[in-house]
């Protein structure tokens, strides 16, 4: 069969053949509906637990992006580790019936990204996870919508005082004096050396 060459179903006998015949149709290929975003979480959990991969942990993204509802954090040992489980999970999507899940980052394998639509996963090697430190950026809080966003505390400025002797200490500090400024002053024309 060559490539881009249809496929015929014969209602008869229920065989395929690459020629048409009378009354025969098309045959398609049946897909498995997506999953929900809830089931396939749970799969992919449980792909990457079965990779051996470490430190796994879920990030519930809604109501703090539109990009995607879940992200999965993962770590593997090495770059060849990371690769393989980005392996796993996209076959293990293709079996599920998913459609292609968008990768970036195969090739060096230091951070795999794969976005399934509804689920991130980020799959990193242990030093590039620890720099970039995405549970520390996602798992912050968002205030919600209509409510003003809380105030931050400014941190109050504490100035150490450094007393000559122990008895110094319990006095108050000395206030600053304002800087004294020196009157400017007129600069003289400067003559030039060369005579006009």
């Amino acid at each position: 069969m060559r490539h881009g060459q249809c496929i015929w179903l014969q209602p008869e006998t229920g065989t395929l053949t690459t020629k048409p015949e009378a009354g025969s149709k098309p045959a398609t290929a049946r897909r498995a509906a997506p999953l929900a975003p809830a089931a396939l979480l749970e799969k992919l959990h449980l792909v990457i637990d079965d990779a051996k991969a470490e430190d796994i942990v879920t990030l519930d993204l809604a109501g703090k992006t539109s990009i995607a509802d879940a992200m999965i954090v993962a770590s593997g040992r090495s770059d060849r580790h990371v690769g393989a489980i980005a392996e796993r999970i996209m076959s293990s999507l293709k079996e599920l019936g998913q459609p292609a899940p968008r990768v970036e980052g195969m090739p060096v394998c230091d951070w795999v990204l794969i976005d399934t639509g509804d689920i991130i996963v980020h799959l990193f090697r242990p030093e590039v996870r620890g720099f970039y430190n995405l549970e520390k950026l996602w798992g912050m809080g968002r205030p919600l919508e209509g409510e003003p966003p809380a105030e931050a505390e400014k941190p109050k400025r504490v100035r150490k005082v450094v007393a000559e002797s122990a008895g110094d200490a319990e006095d108050e500090p000395k206030p600053r004096r304002a800087p004294v400024r020196k009157p400017a002053t007129r600069a003289a024309p400067r003559k030039s050396a060369a005579p006009r």
